[in-house]
């Protein structure tokens, strides 16, 4: 999987976050279900275990994800889209 950076209007945006919070899942995995069923993209069901199996526990030591994120990514993205004048 590789990491890919987009840009949603309000609309996408507001509407991916909603499904999101209904489904209890993150917005990058909306995204990715319906880019899959736009395209076609069908998944095996062991590509999906197998995806899991190989990145569980990888964080265990981390004591919180939100805080782990913000160390990793360092600055927000609306600093970084401020800095370009954005």
């Amino acid at each position: 999987m590789q990491r890919v950076q987009i840009y949603l209007s309000d609309e996408q945006r507001s509407r991916v976050a909603e499904r999101a919070a209904e489904r209890g899942c993150a917005q990058s995995e909306v995204i990715r279900e319906i880019l899959d069923h736009s395209l076609g993209i069908r998944h095996d069901r062991s590509d999906r275990d197998a995806a899991i199996r190989e990145t569980a526990g990888i964080l265990a030591d981390e004591d919180d994800w939100n805080t782990w994120q913000r160390s990793a990514r360092g600055r927000t993205a609306t600093d970084r889209l401020e800095d370009l004048g954005l």
